[in-house]
């Protein structure tokens, strides 16, 4: 294949109720989305479903600038995708935000596995969280305490009873790597700010807001209990919080690599510079997603393309020997798409 330039993506502001000010006060948006709402998301990578303009990413700067990703796919799958497989519903495989939260998150649950089989609107949302800013008593809500059955969950909702102390809380700090499958109830807390990477689905089903009481905010108890899982069937010792120090990592002269997450869907690599280094790019035929958090990163080649901190660039499969140049103490997760062997080994 004949080498192909990455591509710098137009982040898509969304705003949201818990949203903060982290992405205006880094320089990342100038300031509020339409409406006053302030910035909870910024979509990073997206290639949803549909025709919504605002659920795909833009092309702006790179090769196939000004093009939408989807239109880049179509033009030219092969050089991008290399190995790896687009969606069922022929997409980029992966969402990819930062969320910044000032407010806490509602309780929600994505699909099971056996719902998004029964109703094909709905589909699974496996995702992880990087914590890059936590508040000193930042907390999240991962999971159902053991002992509480799908039935006692039930009853505390049609009493209206408070169901947060039926979840597990945790204390989260920067460098927390937090996995969440479909059909685990979760709520980030307020004081956050994360990476997530997720499959492509933005299916939610909320089942407490804290009681917001927005009428655009509709809950979806009966989806949700449908989906949660319970007990053992959480599996939440096979999926423990990590913190970055402590997760494996190969450490050169130049570069330290941690590897935090791998799902059948992703993998998640933390990249750091120890000094100013060039580092050849290496894809193995698959596209990965490099989202900088500190420092900048230049990529060589026929199209020479910068990314500061808070900008993400989408390194195709055709990418590979092309050279990236590090400054010092720059800092950005890497999240590689599996290709047909990766997911069986999972």
């Amino acid at each position: 294949m004949d080498t192909l330039a990455p591509m710098l993506l137009r982040p898509i502001p969304k705003g949201r109720a818990w949203g903060g000010s982290s992405f205006v006060q880094h320089g990342k948006f100038p300031g509020l989305v339409a409406g006053n709402a302030p910035i909870g998301e910024s979509w990073e990578l997206a290639d949803l479903p549909g025709n919504d303009p605002s659920a795909c990413s833009q092309i702006e700067g790179g090769t196939h600038a000004g093009s939408s990703l989807r239109e880049a796919l179509r033009a030219d799958e092969r050089r991008i995708m290399g190995r790896a497989a687009l969606s069922e519903h022929a997409r980029f495989p992966l969402l990819v935000k930062f969320l910044d939260a000032a407010a806490n998150l509602s309780v929600q649950v994505h699909p099971s596995p056996a719902f998004a089989a029964a109703n094909p609107a709905a589909h699974l949302k496996t995702e992880t969280w990087f914590v890059l800013q936590a508040a000193p008593d930042a907390r999240i809500w991962r999971g159902v305490r053991q002992g509480v059955s799908r039935e006692a969950f039930a009853q505390h909702l049609r009493d209206g009873k408070d169901i947060v102390p039926l979840l597990m809380e945790l204390q989260v700090r920067e460098g927390d790597c937090i996995e969440m499958p479909s059909g685990l109830c979760h709520a980030l807390g307020a004081g956050i700010t994360v990476a997530e990477i997720q499959t492509p689905s933005d299916t939610t089903f909320r089942v407490f807001d804290w009681n917001r009481h927005d009428p655009a905010r509709q809950l979806h108890v009966d989806e949700a209990l449908a989906c949660i899982a319970f007990g053992n069937e959480q599996a939440l010792a096979s999926i423990p919080v990590i913190h970055a120090s402590q997760a494996p990592a190969i450490v050169t002269r130049q570069f330290r690599t941690t590897q935090l997450s791998r799902t059948p869907h992703y993998r998640i690599e933390r990249l750091e510079a120890l000094e100013r280094a060039e580092l050849p790019v290496v894809t193995h035929d698959r596209p990965s997603c490099w989202m900088v958090l500190s420092g900048s990163v230049t990529i060589a080649g026929p199209t020479p393309l910068k990314a500061d901190a808070w900008r993400t660039l989408l390194i195709p499969a055709a990418a590979e020997g092309l050279i990236a140049n590090f400054d010092a103490g720059t800092v950005l997760l890497r999240v590689s798409v599996p290709d047909p062997m990766d997911r069986w080994i999972a």
